[in-house]
C-alpha cells in the first residue's frame, strides 16, 4: 500500500491586543516572557491529527506569521476568541492572498460563525464530538463542506429553546454544505488526547494550561459557558491528567501551570479523585508546579475540596462575584453567590493558601445606585488585588441575551470582546437608567481600584499577605526569571507614579512577610500592567468622549442654524454661545459663525492628536484613526452648500 501524501496544517493563533487586562502585556517584559499563555485549543487540534497530517504552530503573541509559513501550508486552522476577531480577519485575508483553504473554529467562529469573513470551512465547538475526523475525511477526499457542527442541546426548558433557534439559525445560514447535527449529548473527555506541547517554545510563555474539565452545573444569567460545553461536567481521568503532567515534565517545564477550566469543581467528587492523584505527583517531585483556576465561591464551603487543592499545589483561583448586593444577584440568578457571606467565602479560600482574583460587573439589573462604592470596598477589605470589573454584556447563548431580545432591550449582538474597559453598553439599562451614568460609575470605579499613585492596589497587597495562609505553593521558587523579573522591576518601578506604594509594599513585605517576598515581587508587576492599561484606556476614552461629543455639539449647532434662518443672527450666536458654554470652552462661546467654531474645533483634534503621542501605540492607533475620521466629517458638515445658511 503506498504511503499517504503528507498535508501540512499550519495553526495559526491571532494575536491577542495588548490593551486587555487578560494580555498582561505590560507585566510579561519583566520576567522576559513574550506571552502570558499557549493556544490550548490549537495544540489539542494538533493532537487529533492522523499521522500523514503534519503540524506547524505560528502563536502571532509570539512570532511572526511569514510568507513562507504561508507557501508551506496546505491548510491553515485558525481559533480565535472574540477580542482576537480582527486578527483572525487579517489571518484570514493573508491565506486567501496565498491560495490556502482556512479553516476557522473556537469560541469566536463556533458563536459568531455568521460574523466571519474570508474563512472556506468551520469547524465549529469541540472537535472530539467527531467534526474535526468529519472534515479530515472529507478533505482527503477533495470534497470539504462549508460547516461542520454537532449542535448540543441543553436540558433545563428555557435554556433548550434557545438551542433548538440557534440549530435553526445554523441550518438557515449554513444550508446543504453542512455537516449538521443535533445532539443530546457532548463528547467525553475520554477522548481528548494529550495537547502537542512539544510545537511549542516554552520558553516565551508565562504560564503553560492544562485541561482538566467542561461544563458547569449553574445557570447564571449572563454567562453562555453552558451553551458551549452544557451542564454536565465531563472530566479526564486522573491516568489523563497524570499523562500531562508528566509531558510537561519530560519537556522541562517548571512554574505556573493554568487549569483552564471554566469552573474546576463543577462535580466536587470526581475532582477530589483527580487532585488526590495531582497531590501524589507534586509531592512525590518537589512541586514542580504551582497550579491556578477557576472555581465557583461554593469552594469555600468545603474545608476538604480546599485542603485537596492545597496539597496539589493551588496558590491561585478566580471567582465569579460579580456584585455584592443580593438582589442583581438573584435578578442574574447567580444564586450560589447568595448563601453566605461572600466576604468571609474569601477569606476562607485565602486560609487555605489560595490568593482570590476576582470578576465584576458594573450595570446588572436591579443592582443599587451606589454599586462602584460597594465592590471598592469589597476589594479592599477582602484583598483582592486583581478585580476582573467589566460592563454587563448580553453574550449569544446565554439567558440574558433571551431576554433581552425579547424585551427590545439589545443594541449591539456582537461583542468587543474584552469584557474589561469597554466603554459602551450593548444593551438599554433598566429603571431609565442612562448608558452615561453606569459608564461614569464604571470608570470610577476602575480608577478607584487602580488609581495611578498605586496606593489602593498595594493596600489590597498587603491585605492578602496578611491573610494568606500556608501552602506548598503559593511562595513561588526562585529562579532564573524571577531573580530578573525582581532586577527590572527594582529598576523601574520606584520611578513610576506609584513609587511611594511600591517601595513601601516590598519594604513592608520584606520586613513583615519575608518568606512571602517573591509573591510580593509578583503582584508589585502585575500591579504594573493593571495600573498602566488602566490609565492608558481611560485617557482614551476620554479622547473619544471628547471627540463624539465635539461632532455632536456641531452638528446640532449646524442643524439649528439651518432651521432658524439667515435673518435670525442674534438667535443663531446665542445658541452657538450656550453650546460652546455647554463644552466649558470660553473660546467656542465667544464664537459667532460655525466656521469659526469648526476652525478652533479643529486646532483642538490637532492638540489632542499631539498629546496622543504619550500613549502607547496600541492606543494611538486607533486614536489616530478617530481624530483623521472627525476632521473629514467635521470639514464635510462645514462645507458648501452648508456654509452659506449658516452664517450668522
Amino acid at each position: 500500500m503506498p504511503a499517504q501524501r503528507p498535508i501540512h496544517v499550519l495553526l495559526v493563533y491571532p494575536p491577542i491586543p495588548r490593551n486587555t487586562y487578560w494580555s498582561f502585556g505590560y507585566a510579561l517584559p519583566f520576567i522576559g516572557k513574550r506571552s502570558s499563555m499557549p493556544p490550548l485549543g490549537l495544540l489539542t487540534v494538533a493532537a487529533m491529527l492522523p499521522p500523514h497530517w503534519e503540524a506547524r504552530l505560528v502563536d502571532e503573541n509570539v512570532s511572526r506569521l511569514e510568507r513562507a509559513d504561508l507557501e508551506w501550508a496546505d491548510v491553515v486552522f485558525v481559533s480565535a476568541m472574540a477580542i482576537q476577531s480582527r486578527g483572525l480577519a487579517r489571518v484570514a485575508e493573508r491565506a486567501r492572498a496565498a491560495g490556502v483553504p482556512v479553516v476557522a473554529g473556537g469560541p469566536f467562529p463556533t458563536e459568531f460563525y455568521d460574523q466571519v469573513e474570508g474563512v472556506d470551512h468551520f469547524v465549529l465547538g469541540e472537535a472530539e464530538s467527531g467534526t474535526l475526523a468529519a472534515f479530515i475525511e472529507d478533505f482527503e477526499t477533495g470534497r470539504p463542506k462549508r460547516a461542520y457542527i454537532r449542535h448540543a442541546l441543553r436540558a433545563p426548558r428555557e435554556e433548550r429553546e434557545i438551542d433548538l433557534a440557534e440549530f435553526r439559525r445554523l441550518r438557515e445560514f449554513f444550508g446543504e454544505d453542512a455537516d449538521l447535527r443535533c445532539v443530546e449529548s457532548r463528547p467525553a473527555l475520554g477522548l481528548s488526547p494529550v495537547p502537542r506541547y512539544d510545537l511549542l517554545d516554552m520558553e516565551a510563555y508565562g504560564s503553560m494550561a492544562f485541561q482538566l474539565s467542561r461544563g458547569c452545573p449553574f445557570s447564571c444569567e449572563f454567562c453562555n459557558e453552558t451553551a458551549l460545553f452544557g451542564h454536565v461536567p465531563r472530566l479526564k481521568s486522573p491516568a489523563q491528567a497524570l499523562r500531562e503532567f508528566e509531558m510537561f515534565e519530560r519537556l522541562g517545564w517548571r512554574g505556573p501551570l493554568f487549569v483552564v477550566d471554566d469552573n474546576f469543581i463543577g462535580s466536587i467528587r470526581k475532582v477530589k479523585e483527580v487532585l488526590s492523584a495531582m497531590a501524589r505527583f507534586q509531592k512525590d517531585r518537589g512541586y514542580p508546579f504551582s497550579l491556578y483556576t477557576e472555581a465557583s465561591i461554593n469552594l469555600a464551603r468545603d474545608a476538604e475540596l480546599m485542603s485537596a487543592m492545597r496539597e496539589a499545589g493551588f496558590n491561585m483561583v478566580f471567582v465569579g462575584i460579580e456584585t455584592t448586593d443580593p438582589e442583581a444577584l438573584r435578578t442574574a440568578r447567580k444564586y450560589q453567590n447568595t448563601r453566605h457571606s461572600l466576604l468571609e467565602d474569601v477569606r476562607t479560600i485565602q486560609q487555605y493558601g489560595m490568593e482570590v482574583t476576582a470578576g465584576f460587573i458594573v450595570g446588572l439589573d436591579d443592582e443599587p445606585d451606589d454599586v462602584g462604592d460597594q465592590i471598592n470596598d469589597f476589594c479592599q477589605a477582602a484583598g483582592i488585588p486583581t478585580a476582573m470589573v467589566g460592563v454587563l454584556t448580553p453574550v449569544r447563548g446565554s439567558l440574558l441575551h433571551e431576554r433581552f431580545k425579547r424585551a427590545g432591550r439589545l443594541l449591539r449582538d456582537v461583542p468587543e470582546g474584552s469584557n474589561t474597559h469597554l466603554f459602551e453598553l450593548g444593551y438599554v439599562p433598566d429603571r431609565n437608567r442612562s448608558p452615561e451614568t453606569i459608564l461614569a460609575k464604571y470608570r470610577d470605579l476602575l480608577g478607584r481600584l487602580y488609581g495611578a499613585d498605586g496606593r489602593a492596589y498595594f493596600a489590597r497587597c498587603r491585605t492578602l499577605l496578611e491573610n494568606i495562609g500556608s501552602s506548598p505553593t503559593f511562595s513561588r521558587k526562585v529562579r532564573g526569571a524571577e531573580i530578573a523579573g525582581f532586577v527590572r522591576s527594582i529598576l523601574r518601578q520606584p520611578f513610576r507614579r506609584y513609587g511611594g506604594a511600591y517601595l513601601r509594599f516590598l519594604a513592608w513585605a520584606a520586613s513583615r512577610r519575608g518568606g512571602l517576598f517573591p509573591e510580593a515581587v509578583r503582584l508589585a508587576i502585575t500591579g504594573h500592567h493593571l495600573m498602566a492599561i488602566t490609565r492608558y484606556s481611560i485617557e482614551a476614552e476620554k479622547v473619544r468622549g471628547s471627540l463624539t461629543e465635539k461632532y455632536e455639539m456641531l452638528r446640532a449647532c449646524v442643524a439649528a442654524l439651518q432651521n432658524s434662518g439667515a435673518d435670525s443672527r442674534e438667535r443663531a450666536v446665542n445658541y452657538l454661545r450656550e453650546t460652546g458654554r455647554r463644552f466649558r470652552d470660553r473660546g467656542l462661546d465667544r464664537m459667532e459663525r460655525v466656521q469659526d467654531w469648526a476652525t478652533e474645533m479643529q486646532r483642538q483634534v490637532r492638540r489632542t492628536q499631539r498629546k496622543l503621542r504619550r500613549l502607547p501605540a496600541e492606543y494611538r492607533r486607533e486614536l489616530d484613526a478617530l481624530c483623521a475620521e472627525f476632521l473629514s466629517r467635521l470639514d464635510e458638515l462645514c462645507s458648501p452648500p452648508n456654509s452659506g445658511p449658516t452664517r450668522a
